[in-house]
């Protein structure tokens, strides 16, 4: 469980409009993809930002959920470790970010608070502060640095 102090009413505003985002789900993934497409200009491979967008909105979703149940993260290193493995970084992370209000106010039928949709954005940018962290190499016993 992650130690950085989460304020009670991010808390509160993620557990009274988590049944709505759930069930919104599907629609706020289709609007956050085509917003993260829009970001990334021409790209290649559309099929990779759409799995990264999907991984990045479960990601979201299970993290806002513990933050709503039990005020923390549970522990993120293996999310971390599929980031990493799967070239997730910290364009993908700034380019759902920025998609992401905009994506909750889009939705119809969502009408979630400007305050709620501020609460979904901390959540989000607080879980991904905490998979960077998991991400950075860690000291190994022999002083070398080593990926978690």
């Amino acid at each position: 469980m992650s130690n950085k102090p989460i304020a009670e009413d991010i808390r509160l505003r993620l557990a009274q409009s988590m049944p709505v985002v759930e069930r919104s789900r599907a629609a706020i993934s289709s609007v956050l993809r085509e917003r993260v497409q829009s970001l990334e200009g021409a790209i290649p491979d559309l099929r990779q930002a759409e799995i990264k967008t999907a991984m990045l909105m479960d990601l979201l979703i299970a993290g806002a959920s513990d933050i709503a149940a039990f005020g923390g993260l549970r522990e993120l290193s293996r999310t971390a470790r599929e980031h990493r493995k799967l070239a997730i970084d910290g364009r993908h992370y700034s380019r759902f970010g920025l998609a992401l209000a905009p994506a909750l106010r889009q939705v119809p039928g969502l009408a979630l608070s400007p305050m709620t949709i501020a609460a979904w954005c901390d959540a989000f940018w607080l879980i991904i502060a905490e998979v960077v962290t998991d991400m950075a190499p860690k000291p190994s016993p022999s002083g070398s640095l080593r990926f978690a």
